[in-house]
């Protein structure tokens, strides 16, 4: 049901269907947290400013934190379900993770890939 409404409402494209999703023109990149899943799960832009919004359709508590590495880049606060939280950053190329990391969200697969180009 929760992936139903991830694709519905938001229009984002379900993890795991081995699909990229692109950042537009727009610049602004919509993501859906949920028990131990980031949706999309793989997304590419360009460099520069990026708007992420962060919809957590989860029963629990989650957070997204964008990683370099190891290196926290830029973290919401914890996001409680059903709500939303924004996060804005200017991204150089790389690629960069987008996790939760509160409790062992992370460990037990709640986690993306974001690949900047130039």
């Amino acid at each position: 049901m929760i992936a139903g409404v991830a694709v519905a409402v938001l229009g984002i494209p379900l993890a795991g269907c081995g699909h990229t999703a692109s950042v537009g023109s727009e610049r602004t990149l919509r993501v859906a947290l949920s028990e131990y899943r980031v949706a999309p799960e793989k997304v590419k832009a360009s460099a520069g400013a990026l708007t992420i919004i962060v919809h957590n359709l989860g029963k629990l508590t989650h957070n997204l934190v964008v990683l370099r590495g190891d290196q926290r880049v830029v973290e919401t606060q914890p996001i409680w379900p059903g709500t939303v939280g924004e996060l804005s950053v200017n991204l150089v190329p790389g690629r960069y993770t987008l996790a939760s990391t509160l409790f062992s969200d992370q460990a037990l697969g709640e986690y993306g890939t974001l690949t900047i180009t130039s």
